[in-house]
């Protein structure tokens, strides 16, 4: 499987890792929702970069 993929798939697990964090009465001034979520960009700017610019 190629690593744009598994990026991918980790950026949508961050992604829901902090919806439930929200889900749980957090806000998204919460430090540990922010991690999440910039986790979760991190790993999708990745992805992103991996799909669109190694051929």
């Amino acid at each position: 499987m190629a690593a744009k993929y598994i990026l991918a798939a980790l950026a949508a697990a961050f992604l829901v890792a902090a919806a439930l964090r929200c889900a749980r009465g957090r806000t998204l001034r919460d430090p540990a929702v922010r991690t999440w979520l910039l986790i979760a960009l991190i790993f999708t700017a990745v992805a992103a970069w991996l799909q669109w610019h190694i051929s």
